[in-house]
């Protein structure tokens, strides 16, 4: 067992190489821009991944736990309009200890992992490709600052590291999706509303 782990690992570490080394080459000209401009565009992209994967990413477990959770919780409802209120809350109980809660922790624990794959890991990776590129020395080596970003205001500067940097952009690309996919959203309701 472990000469299979350690082969799978090989294979990921190889893997994780090459996807680096592509990386590498296809943010080279971008880098005349400087590292903020670099990290703030792969982090956009990772934003995009991720709403990208975290809505196609969907598993038939998923699926199907999905309707089976929405079954039984339809049913529990049904079981709450019983007219002897007393005996519906008995029904909805038993439904609920039986079936219901295994349905549900299923169905969480299964978008949980979802959304690990669709949107925590590819964050992570990126946070590990930017602060691993963007060291304070390399930075040094070819920007001629340890800093991504310095801002003067008054007499003390305010520096960024690139995971610090990495954060601010994450937090603002997340912001510009929502707000573009709102305006489109609302612009499509606007064009199907009848004149």
């Amino acid at each position: 067992m472990d000469d299979v782990l350690d082969k799978a690992w090989e294979y990921i570490e190889i893997a994780l190489t090459y996807a680096v080394s592509l990386l590498d080459w296809m943010v080279s000209p971008f880098e005349v821009l400087g590292p903020a401009a670099v990290i703030f565009l792969l982090t956009f992209l990772v934003v995009l991944l991720t709403r990208f994967l975290s809505k196609r990413f969907v598993t038939k477990r998923y699926l199907a736990l999905k309707e089976q959770f929405e079954h039984w919780h339809t049913i529990r409802k049904e079981a709450l309009k019983h007219p002897d209120s007393d005996k519906g809350k008995a029904l909805a109980r038993n439904i609920d200890q039986a079936e219901l809660n295994r349905a549900y922790y299923d169905y969480f624990f299964e978008g949980l992992l979802k959304n690990i794959a669709a949107t925590i890991l590819p964050v992570l990776l990126a946070a590990a490709y930017i602060t691993t590129k963007y060291r304070p020395e390399s930075l040094l080596d070819r920007f001629g600052s340890e800093w991504v970003l310095v801002i003067s205001l008054g007499r003390t500067p305010i520096q960024f590291s690139s995971f610090f940097w990495f954060v601010i952009c994450l937090i603002l690309s997340f912001v510009i999706y929502a707000v573009v996919k709102n305006s489109f959203k609302k612009k499509r309701t606007f064009d199907a509303e009848p004149a």
